[in-house]
């Protein structure tokens, strides 16, 4: 079988056809990365730490990102702070329960004199069901995204395993 000529280059040519169509449709269909244009929206994209007790959340679109961390007040109020790689005009979050939930947002207050630091006390989440929703304002653009709030438990699951 491998003594016909035919054979071994459909052998060769099959694998390097597959990896050129490959990037020739990615290329054809993939959405071109542009530059945020003021007055539109962009969807932040939640990164794998949010799902996880990770006690950090990261959320991203592009070159803008946020940092999303926690500290427990006591066993029923966290403190949310927002790290921004840019300076932010405004800040809001909604805690829903569901996704057809419409929670009340809830401005943070800016924590440093640059806009890149913000905070916000709130209840606490059911890591089951809770989820995030943040909207951010920057140099006229709205960027918006939500988030599991998994990444809350981080201290109160280390806290709880170092009592035992």
């Amino acid at each position: 079988m491998f003594k016909n000529k035919h054979v071994v280059a459909a052998l060769i040519i099959t694998p390097i056809l597959a990896v050129l169509g490959y990037f020739l449709v990615d290329s054809i269909v993939a959405e071109k990365p542009h530059v945020a244009k003021k007055g539109g929206s962009y969807a932040l994209i939640e990164k794998p730490n949010c799902r996880y007790t990770s006690g950090a959340c990261g959320l991203k679109n592009n070159d803008f990102e946020l940092l999303l961390t926690t500290d427990w007040l006591d066993d029923n109020r966290l403190k949310l702070h927002l790290k921004s790689v840019v300076p932010l005009e405004g800040a809001k979050v909604a805690l829903v329960d569901s996704e057809s939930d419409e929670g009340l947002p809830s401005d943070m207050t800016q924590t440093d004199m640059d806009g890149m630091a913000w905070n916000i006390d709130l209840d606490r989440p059911d890591r089951a069901k809770s989820r995030l929703r943040v909207a951010v304002s920057a140099d006229g653009v709205l960027y918006y995204g939500d988030a599991a709030m998994t990444f809350t438990l981080y201290e109160t699951s280390f806290k709880e395993d170092f009592r035992r």
